[in-house]
């Protein structure tokens, strides 16, 4: 192999490495915000008095060219089922979050927010052709798609009661066991979603 050639599979190579590396996530600050990781790498901590467990993130490549990430979370609480619940987010190259969904598991239970696309800038079109009024126009996408995201978590909740979803936490305590009575996992949830966006780079 010529120098040249050496040199032009070397700067291929690194091209490659940067592009896989254009999003990263911080995971030891992330880890120290839950307490810090232990030897298992999980974080243990507890929220409102509820014990909850969340483990290291995983990253691998996704179709966009950027990342998918991945994080489990576990609420076991002294008395009740454990609570298993995976938050899963898909990352363009440039670092733009396309896509968010929460999936919770109890025994045979499952519950899915399904996968929550990143909102369109664009205003929709209301009567005569003109741009519909934005309700919310200090939310930047990625903020409206957690919201989103949180609203059909509540809704999955709301299907298990069978009641108006402000009574979403005496779910746990009827379908998961009492130890589950005070806990509010969407809450949980969302303590470890915003801190994992907000050390994704």
């Amino acid at each position: 192999m010529t120098i040249k050639q050496f040199l032009t599979t070397a700067l291929g190579s690194l091209s490659l490495l940067c592009s896989a590396q254009a999003v990263t996530i911080d995971l030891e600050a992330f880890g120290a915000d839950l307490n810090g990781w232990r030897k298992d790498r999980t974080a243990s901590y507890t929220i409102h008095k509820h014990p909850y467990l969340t483990y290291r993130p995983t990253m691998t490549p996704n179709s966009a060219g950027g990342v998918f990430i991945s994080t489990r979370v576990d609420h076991k609480p002294p008395l009740g089922k454990k609570m298993t619940s995976y938050i899963e987010l898909n990352y363009a190259d440039d670092g733009t979050l396309l896509t968010a969904q929460i999936k919770v598991m109890a025994g045979a239970l499952r519950l899915n927010t399904g996968a929550i696309s990143r909102p369109a800038l664009a205003p929709t079109t209301g009567e005569g052709g003109a741009p519909a009024p934005d309700p919310e126009p200090w939310l930047d996408p990625t903020t409206r798609m957690v919201n989103e995201l949180f609203t059909a978590l509540d809704a999955e909740f709301a299907k298990l009661s069978k009641r108006d979803q402000d009574e979403k936490k005496d779910v746990f305590s009827r379908v998961f066991g009492k130890g589950h009575q005070t806990a509010d996992l969407s809450a949980a949830l969302r303590h470890n979603l915003n801190l994992l966006i907000g050390h994704t780079r």
